[in-house]
């Protein structure tokens, strides 16, 4: 079952996404790239998300742009471990001050159990940010 998701990048405001956007390597439908870390301290099942835009002509470096959310990357590390390639875009691009919000989408191609449990850690991720952008908004603590 091939199913669409999309979610939040988390972490953009510590990390070159900023520089991106400076630098115009990010623009909706444009692809960026996976990359398992394994040795993290804080999560082993963390992936990073880098731009697959050079930042200079001649070299291929890329700039990290923050990473899959925890819970997500918990259940794609696993397929990715195992050989299989995600080609996730960007859907979503908003700056305001220094607060940057991305969103990428990835196709992905599990059963229709493991789909549906993917769905819902999306939806739920999403409704934090969501309650999120109201708290700052809004001042409630």
């Amino acid at each position: 079952m091939i199913k669409t998701i999309q979610f939040p990048i988390k972490g953009t405001f510590y990390y070159a996404a900023e520089l991106a956007i400076e630098m115009q390597n990010l623009s909706l439908n444009v692809p960026v790239k996976f990359k398992r870390e394994p040795n993290n301290p804080y999560d082993l099942h963390a992936i990073q998300i880098w731009s697959s835009h050079s930042v200079q002509e001649d070299t291929s470096s890329q700039l990290l742009l923050g990473y899959v959310p925890r819970a997500l990357a918990k259940q794609l590390s696993p397929s990715m471990q195992a050989g299989i390639q995600y080609i996730p875009c960007i859907t979503h691009l908003a700056q305001k001050g220094k607060q940057i919000e991305i969103n990428c989408q990835i196709q992905v191609n599990f059963s229709w159990f493991i789909t549906l449990k993917i769905q819902l850690i999306c939806f739920w991720i999403k409704q934090q940010q969501v309650l999120n952008v109201l708290k700052k908004r809004f001042k409630f603590y």
